[in-house]
């Protein structure tokens, strides 16, 4: 399948599974940006795909990398891959003070992603696409807003319900 024309950010590409995504974006025409922490990792990689690729730094673990990485974007980009990521690793914090899995496997690709998306355009609206009279049973009125509904009990929400006579058994799960 051909990507060419198409921009590509791999995320981790200096090893592993991002090198091996990247090498195969590359290899199907897209122009691949190799995002990542060891820069000299990912210029040696680069060196030996073929296609368009670069490489940024870009450091997941570190909130002030990942807005200059955004910062410094400035085409379109059509595929995001967030592949970076750190696993059974010695207790550690980020540069912001997260502790390091969360920060670098969740917050970091987060906040790219969120800063990588196209501002929002609202659409225009066209006026409503419903029957005029469909939903008008089913208004809210404010004291319904303001109903208490009580919360269940834990004995109630613990309670048993025994099954139908002749009903199946049910496996248990421990």
């Amino acid at each position: 399948m051909t990507r060419t024309g198409r921009t590509v950010v791999v995320t981790g590409a200096s090893g592993g599974l991002g090198a091996v995504t990247a090498r195969e974006l590359a290899r199907a025409g897209a122009h691949v940006v190799l995002a990542v922490r060891d820069t000299a990792r990912g210029e040696r990689l680069a060196a030996i795909l073929t296609g368009s690729v670069e490489v940024r730094p870009l450091d997941l673990a570190d909130l002030s990398s990942v807005r200059a990485f955004a910062a410094g974007w400035d085409r379109p980009l059509d595929v995001l891959v967030n592949n970076a990521g750190v696993m059974a690793i010695p207790e550690a914090r980020t540069a912001d003070g997260f502790e390091m899995q969360l920060g670098t496997n969740h917050l970091g690709p987060f906040a790219l992603t969120n800063l990588l998306l196209p501002p929002h355009r609202p659409r225009r609206h066209r006026g409503l696409e419903r029957p005029p009279r469909a939903g008008r049973e089913h208004r809210l009125r404010r004291h319904q807003l303001r109903a208490r509904v009580p919360a269940p009990t834990a004995a109630a929400s613990c309670a048993v319900t025994p099954a139908p006579p002749g009903a199946a058994p049910t496996p248990r799960t421990t």
